[in-house]
């Protein structure tokens, strides 16, 4: 049943949408293709065959990016004639970054104090206040994905999610330099290359940065990094929410954890002096403590170096920057050529000043009409996620009371932080690209550690309001979408609500139900960390959740490398259970009338052709390979087969036995 909606769209909205009359790009559908053999082809083949990856990229699914990416360097190239501090900030570091005669006539001097830092670290005590301080040698992903934490205890400060009105400080695994713990310990012949690979490209950066003796410095970064990895718990058993809340008093680490110099650690973490620690992948952080105490120190000087190097190289001049492209977007990617040098320069810039660019970038290509629609439609999936709620037939009522008081309790938020963060402690200077990125990293570890001792800012993001990503956040009970991710083909305020409603809608619904999925369900209407299902409703859930991981198992996207069905399960319950809800909200939206046939299809068929046309996506092998290994997104082409699940799609498309994608009903998986 569909749920009772809020005002909905009585027609498309005046203008022309980005794609066709409506929305929807029919030029690439492929008549030739059943949509019960391949509705992803069916809908995206057209495209797929008249687009090539750029050269400068791993992945391309059309000109969202591109778009984006162009809007994001105009407002920072125009952000200094705005006669503010932050626009002066945000040109200023922009500006360092491209000068590319500055990055090569300074050479290596802004590196040298950071290597004579760790020239420094001859004694324990040293060395556990390097890894505690390279907790922050990275500045974090507004979009989410990222390299490991640059050290092997990475600190930070945490909302306590078994009481979530506190901050406490928590630590966590890291100081990989491989996407991932497989590429070290699984012998697969692509993850033996990138082994190889990586052992010269240290050895490289050893050299580029005056070193001598490279390819010696170059095993024993390696052979540690090897230790780390063989402690490292899997991104499966690191999802399990339950088994990442670990307490520890001050005293536990010397027991728990012994042969780091924890005293000099915590104080230089900033962390001191605090009643409690979560550590999240405890015998992980014991397997790094025991090596700082049996590996030489001249052995972590060489690791610590090059980690040093690397931070240092997107700022170096020309050879550290084509040389750390050549690994990581080369080797790890597949990517054949290096972006301009301006690109670079804007994904710095979003990271050291995001909010501050997101201020002006909202303001430039954001609407307030753009704002109400998604809001709007954000109403129409929480009343009709709550009909589900009440319809689930297997839950018990008290069950069904918390849920629906998590949902009411449930922020939505759309189009950035409000307020946006406060730079005004940050420092910039003109001509000063690597000490800008590290001002930048020591000023997001004021602004982390500031948070001990107050209340939790449930206001806070940690994306930018042009990132193209949207959020759930369980622990805080709220849903963010940023304005970067509200463009076509994701969001068109001129196409027809079939179509927004399969694309944003749709992820919308995606995020909300993060909230009730494998992972989200377990936090409470507060964001607390515990457990309200009956036993009898979550024996229910847990089986419908294994069932979708079974089918999530049977893809091989690449040979032998199959999607791993339980690392990617929350993202695939959400895009099911967002898929379902979002067309029970397009249904109420239309207010008991018939949906308009346009271009010879209902709005159901415009709704799930939408759905398949926002994940259409070209991706090099390396890049999908790597994805399967360490993502908890299953790849785009996948992410469309949830149609299989949904019976209206098998009516709206006669969707046959026999065709390829068909699944009889009793084996379609149904999640809230």
């Amino acid at each position: 049943m569909a749920a009772a909606g809020r005002s909905g769209w009585a027609a498309t909205p005046a203008g022309k949408p980005e794609y066709g009359e409506f929305g929807l790009d029919l030029s690439a559908v492929d008549r030739s293709i059943a949509p019960g053999d391949d509705f992803y082809r069916y809908v995206n083949n057209g495209w797929l065959k008249a687009n090539t990856i750029p050269p400068d990229r791993a992945s391309y699914g059309g000109p969202l990016r591109e778009r984006n990416e162009q809007r994001t360097r105009d407002v920072i190239q125009s952000a200094g004639t705005l006669g503010t501090a932050n626009g002066r900030k945000i040109a200023d570091y922009y500006q360092a970054w491209i000068d590319e005669a500055a990055l090569e006539g300074r050479g290596i001097e802004p590196l040298k104090p950071e290597l004579a830092r760790v020239a420094a670290v001859t004694t324990p005590a040293a060395l556990a206040r390097a890894l505690a301080l390279l907790s922050w040698g990275d500045l974090p992903n507004p979009n989410g994905a990222g390299r490991p934490d640059p050290t092997p205890i990475a600190a930070t400060v945490m909302v306590d999610v078994k009481q979530p009105t506190r901050y406490v400080p928590a630590l966590s695994q890291g100081g990989l330099s491989l996407p991932d713990r497989d590429y070290y310990i699984v012998d697969t012949p692509a993850n033996v290359a990138a082994r190889n690979a990586y052992r010269a490209h240290i050895a490289k950066m050893f050299a580029l940065a005056g070193f001598d003796d490279v390819e010696a410095r170059a095993a024993r970064v390696y052979g540690l990094e090897d230790r780390i990895a063989r402690g490292w718990w899997s991104r499966e058993e690191t999802r399990q929410a339950e088994k990442r809340y670990n307490p520890f008093t001050r005293a536990d680490f010397a027991a728990k954890a012994p042969g780091l110099d924890w005293d000099a650690y915590i104080e230089a973490a900033g962390i001191a002096g605090q009643p409690l620690y979560i550590v999240a992948q405890p015998s992980s952080i014991a397997t790094s403590a025991a090596l700082a105490r049996d590996v030489p120190l001249a052995d972590w000087r060489d690791y610590l170096a090059f980690r040093a190097i690397r931070n240092f190289a997107p700022a170096g001049p020309r050879a550290f920057r084509q040389e750390d492209f050549a690994f990581n977007g080369g080797v790890l990617q597949g990517t054949p050529q290096m972006p301009e040098g301006w690109k670079q320069a804007v994904i710095q810039t979003d990271r050291a000043l995001g909010h501050a660019v997101g201020e002006i970038y909202l303001a430039r290509y954001f609407p307030a009409s753009s704002r109400a629609m998604v809001t709007e439609m954000t109403g129409n999936l929480k009343l009709a996620m709550a009909q589900r709620i009440r319809g689930l037939s297997w839950m018990t009522p008290a069950t069904k009371a918390r849920a629906l008081k998590k949902l009411a309790n449930l922020r939505v938020e759309v189009g950035g932080q409000t307020p946006p963060r406060d730079y005004s402690s940050l420092e910039v200077k003109p001509g000063e690209a690597f000490e800008n990125l590290l001002r930048a990293q020591a000023f997001t570890r004021r602004r982390i550690l500031n948070r001990l001792g107050r209340p939790v800012d449930r206001r806070e993001w940690s994306m930018n309001p042009q990132t193209i990503n949207a959020q759930s956040n369980s622990t805080l009970v709220k849903v963010m979408f940023p304005a970067g991710y509200l463009q076509p083909p994701n969001f068109d305020p001129h196409a027809d609500p079939a179509v927004n409603y399969g694309a944003v809608g749709r992820v919308i619904g995606h995020e909300i139900s993060h909230q009730f999925d494998d992972q989200g369900s377990k936090y409470d209407e507060t964001g607390a960390l515990n457990n309200w299902w009956a036993p009898s409703d979550l024996e229910r859930f847990r089986a419908a959740g294994a069932g979708l991981a079974a089918q999530y198992d049977a893809y091989e996207p690449l040979p032998g490398l199959r999607i791993n069905g339980r690392l990617t399960l929350g993202e695939n319950i959400g895009d099911l259970a967002g898929l379902a809800m979002s067309l029970d909200a397009y249904h109420a939206s239309l207010k008991g009338k018939p949906a308009p046939v346009l271009g010879g299809l209902t709005g159901d068929q415009r709704f799930f052709m939408s759905f398949a046309q926002t994940h259409r996506s070209l991706q090099r092998e390396n890049a999908l390979r790597q994805q399967l290994i360490s993502d908890p997104h299953s790849p785009n082409e996948w992410r469309s087969a949830e149609v299989r699940n949904m019976d209206a799609w098998y009516r709206e498309f006669d969707v046959k036995p026999g065709q390829k994608m068909y699944l009889p009903p009793e084996q379609r998986v149904r999640v809230w």
